[in-house]
C-alpha cells in the first residue's frame, strides 16, 4: 500500500461567538447514543457504532453527506452520479446497483426503510441530520432484518445554544445551487421545527444534472410529564439524470462522456436516462412513562413513493405506497447487584406496488412490456435483556423473529402468473458482554445477520422474476475496544471482527446495464475498524488542536462461488477496498478562528468477481475557508450574524470512480466522479 500521508485540506471560519461546529465541546465519551433500544454514552456501548454529527458534517461542503460518512471507520458511500447513492456497511453494498439496501434506516425514531426492503435516503436533505449513528454489523435482533447493520438518524433539536431561523444559499462548480432554511422554536420538550431545501446542479459527467426540493416539519409535545407525542411530515421531489457506466477505454478517454451508444442500445442521453422520485412521509410517534421504571413508546405512519425511470433498457413506473407500526414496552427491574433492563418490542410493515415496464423510445412511454402487482409484508418481534451489576460488567442478550414475503403478480399476462417468495423466516439471536476498566471499556459479541431479497432483487430492472434467490445469513463474532488511553488524551475506538456469510447476495448486469441478482454461496469477511482522536491535555485558549484517524481493513473474499463452470473461491469480493485511510486535524485559533485539515486514501477496488479488472487507488483533499461579515446585538436582547465560506474539493484533481457498476457486461464498470471542484456560501442565522 503506497500512501500519502499527509494533511493539507485547511478551511478557516473566523467569528466572535463561541465556536461550536468545529473541535467539539462534547467529547465522544459522553455523547448519547440510541444503539439497541436502551439510549446510553457511546463509551459503554458494548458494539461498532459510529457517530457523524455537526462537528463531523461541518468539516465539508454543506451541499453532500457523502464526505463526512466516509471518514467514520467501516462505511463506505458511493456516488454514482449527483443524487444516486449508495450506502455500505461492512461491504452490504455488493447487492445495490442504487440505493440503500440490507440496511436498515430511522429517523427521529421513524421507521424510513420500506417494507420491500429498500431504502431512499437520497429523498433526505444534508440538512436533515444533526447526528447519525451507524451500527455496523448485524443488527436483525432489534431492527429486523439486514446483515449490513443500521443508521439511526435524528435532526436538529433545541438546546443552550438554539438558533431560532437559519438560512444558507450555496454556490459552486458543475451548475451547483443550493438553499436551505430552517426554523426552530421551542423548548427541548416541547417544539417545532421546520426545513425546506432546494438543490440543483448540472454535473460533472454528461447526462448527470439533478434537482431537489425538500421540505419536513417536526413537532413535539410533552402533553403532560408522563406522555410525549412527536410528528412527522415530509415531502420530497428529486430528479437525477443517470449518465451510465463507461469502459476503461472510454473513462481514460474522457471521464466526462455519458455511456454512449452500442449494438442495439441507445445513448444514456438519447434515451434521456433519469429517475423522477417523489416521497411523501407521514408518522406519528409516542412515549408513555406511567411509572418511572416502565416506557411504552408506539409509532404509527405512512409513506408513498413514486419512480419514474426511463432507461437504455426500458421506461419503469412504480407506485409504492405502505404503511407500519412499530411498539416497544421497557422495564428497568432493580436487582441486588445493579440492575436489569428489560424491553420487548414488535414492528409491521405491509406495502401494495405496482410496477410497470413499457418501451423507451427517445425518453417517452412506449407499449407496455410488463405489470406486476407487488404486496411486501415485513414482521418483527423483538425481545432483549440487559443486566448491569454494580461490578462494571454489562451482560446483554437480545433475539427477534423476522418474517418477510413478498408476494408478486404478474398482470400483464394472462392467466396471471402468481409468486410469493418462501423460507423469509428467522430467528435472529445477539448476546454481548462488557468489561468496564478505569477510563475504558473491552467488549465480545455474537449475532446472527439475516437479510431477505428485496422487492427490487426479486422483480429487478430486467423485469424477470427472480424464483429462485434466497435469503442471505451468517454469524457475526466480535472484540472491541473503546474509551481513552495514554492519560487520557487518546480516545480510541477499535474492533475487529468475523462474518461468515452464507448464500451471498450479488448482482450482475446485463448488456443493457439492467441489474439482477444470485446467490454466491459463502462469504468470509473479518476486518479491522478504529477510530481515534488526540486531545492535549493542557492547551492554550488562543491555540487549540485536535488530531483525527480513522482506518478499515476489509480483506473480503468469497469462500465457495462457483457458477456454471466459473469458480471465483479465494478471489475477493468486488466493490470492497482493502483498506482505507481518513485522518485530519482540527485546530482553534484566538478562539476566533479554525482550521481543518483532511486527507482519505482509498485502496484498488476490484469491480467483478473473477478479480480480471479494478479502479486504482485514490486520494482526496479539500478546503474551506469562512468569516462573519456582519452581527448583530437589538435591543431586545435578539443577536445575529451574517457568515461566508468558500472551499474546494478534491484539491489533487484526482481522477477516479466513486460508484463502480460491478460485474458489468462488457466492462462498463467505470462512473467518474468530479475533478477538482469549488464552492462557496452566505450562512444568516
Amino acid at each position: 500500500m503506497n500512501l500519502l500521508l499527509f494533511f493539507t485540506a485547511i478551511g478557516i471560519e473566523m467569528t466572535e461567538l463561541p465556536i461550536t461546529d468545529t473541535l467539539p465541546r462534547t467529547q465522544l465519551d459522553s455523547v448519547l447514543v440510541q444503539g439497541f433500544v436502551q439510549r446510553s454514552p457511546l463509551a459503554s456501548i458494548p458494539a461498532a457504532i459510529s457517530i457523524a454529527g455537526s462537528t463531523e458534517w461541518n468539516r465539508y461542503s454543506p451541499g453532500s453527506s457523502l464526505p463526512a460518512i466516509n471518514a467514520l471507520p467501516g462505511v463506505r458511500m458511493e456516488e454514482r452520479s449527483p443524487g444516486s447513492y449508495r450506502l455500505a456497511i461492512r461491504g452490504s453494498s455488493l447487492r445495490s446497483p442504487f440505493g440503500v439496501r440490507n440496511v436498515r434506516f430511522y429517523y427521529e425514531q421513524f421507521p424510513i426503510t420500506d417494507p420491500g426492503g429498500n431504502t431512499y435516503l437520497n429523498l433526505f436533505a444534508p440538512a436533515a441530520f444533526e447526528q447519525m449513528e451507524v451500527l455496523r454489523g448485524p443488527a436483525a435482533s432489534v431492527y429486523g432484518a439486514g446483515s449490513g447493520g443500521a443508521l439511526l438518524a435524528t435532526g436538529t433539536s433545541p438546546g443552550k445554544e438554539t438558533i431560532p431561523f437559519r438560512i444558507t444559499v450555496l454556490g459552486g462548480s458543475n451548475g451547483l445551487f443550493q438553499t436551505d432554511a430552517q426554523v426552530l422554536a421551542g423548548t427541548t420538550e416541547k417544539y417545532n421545527r421546520i426545513q425546506l431545501h432546494h438543490q440543483q446542479a448540472s454535473g460533472y459527467r454528461e447526462q448527470s444534472s439533478m434537482r431537489r426540493n425538500y421540505i419536513s416539519w417536526q413537532n413535539k409535545q410533552a402533553i403532560t410529564a408522563q406522555y410525549k407525542i412527536s410528528t412527522l411530515v415530509l415531502y420530497s421531489d428529486l430528479e437525477y439524470q443517470t449518465p451510465g457506466g463507461l469502459t476503461l477505454a472510454q473513462y481514460q478517454a474522457n471521464p466526462k462522456q455519458a455511456r454512449p451508444a452500442g449494438g442495439p442500445f441507445p445513448s444514456a442521453q438519447d434515451a434521456k436516462a433519469t429517475i423522477y422520485q417523489q416521497s411523501f412521509y407521514g408518522g406519528v410517534h409516542q412515549i408513555y412513562t406511567p411509572a418511572t421504571r416502565v416506557r411504552l413508546e408506539a409509532t404509527l405512519y405512512g409513506m408513498y413513493n413514486r419512480i419514474t425511470n426511463p432507461t437504455i433498457r426500458n421506461f419503469e413506473r412504480r407506485t409504492e405506497p405502505s404503511f407500519g407500526t412499530r411498539a416497544l414496552i421497557g422495564y428497568t427491574l432493580p436487582v441486588s447487584s445493579g440492575s436489569l433492563d428489560l424491553s420487548a418490542g414488535a414492528e409491521w410493515q405491509k406495502g401494495y406496488y405496482q410496477v410497470n415496464v413499457f418501451g423507451n423510445r427517445g425518453g417517452e412511454q412506449d407499449t407496455l412490456q410488463s405489470s406486476d402487482a407487488l404486496t411486501p409484508v415485513n414482521a418483527l418481534v423483538f425481545g432483549q435483556a440487559q443486566w448491569k451489576p454494580a461490578s462494571n460488567w454489562e451482560i446483554s442478550a437480545g433475539i427477534s423473529f423476522n418474517n418477510n414475503t413478498i408476494r408478486i403478480l404478474r398482470e400483464s399476462v394472462v392467466p396471471n402468473y402468481k409468486f410469493t417468495s418462501s423460507g423469509q423466516a428467522e430467528w435472529a439471536p445477539r448476546i454481548s458482554i462488557a468489561r468496564k476498566l478505569k477510563s475504558f471499556t473491552i467488549y465480545a459479541l455474537a449475532a446472527k445477520g439475516f437479510s431477505p431479497p428485496t422487492s427490487s432483487e426479486l422483480l429487478p430492472s430486467t423485469s424477470v422474476i427472480n424464483t429462485s434467490l434466497q435469503a442471505e445469513y451468517g454469524w457475526n463474532y466480535e472484540l472491541g475496544f473503546r474509551g481513552r488511553v495514554a492519560k487520557q488524551r487518546i480516545w480510541l475506538d477499535a474492533n475487529i471482527f468475523y462474518f461468515q456469510l452464507k448464500d451471498a447476495i450479488v448482482q450482475r448486469r446485463d448488456a443493457s446495464g439492467a441489474d439482477f441478482f444470485t446467490n454466491a454461496g459463502s462469504t468470509r469477511q473479518w476486518g479491522i475498524e478504529l477510530a481515534s482522536r488526540y486531545t492535549p491535555l493542557q492547551q492554550n485558549l488562543n491555540f487549540r488542536w485536535q488530531p483525527w484517524f480513522s482506518y478499515t481493513y476489509h480483506p473480503f473474499e468469497y469462500r465457495d462461488f462457483t457458477q456454471l463452470e466459473a469458480d471465483y473461491s479465494g478471489n475477493r469480493i468486488p466493490g470492497i477496498a482493502r483498506q482505507t485511510v481518513a485522518a485530519g486535524l482540527d485546530l482553534e485559533v484566538f478562539q476566533k478562528a479554525t482550521v481543518h485539515l483532511t486527507y482519505q486514501y482509498v485502496d484498488p477496488i476490484f469491480l467483478n468477481d473473477a478479480n480480471s479488472a479494478k479502479a486504482t487507488a485514490y486520494q482526496l483533499l479539500g478546503a474551506k475557508l469562512g468569516a462573519v461579515l456582519y452581527k448583530w446585538n437589538s435591543k431586545k436582547g435578539n443577536t445575529g450574524e451574517i457568515s461566508w465560506f468558500a472551499g474546494a474539493d478534491n484539491l489533487l484533481n484526482q481522477n477516479y470512480s466513486l460508484g463502480n457498476d460491478i460485474n458489468a457486461v462488457g466492462g462498463r464498470y467505470y462512473n467518474a466522479a468530479a475533478r477538482r471542484n469549488y464552492f462557496t456560501g452566505i450562512r444568516v442565522q
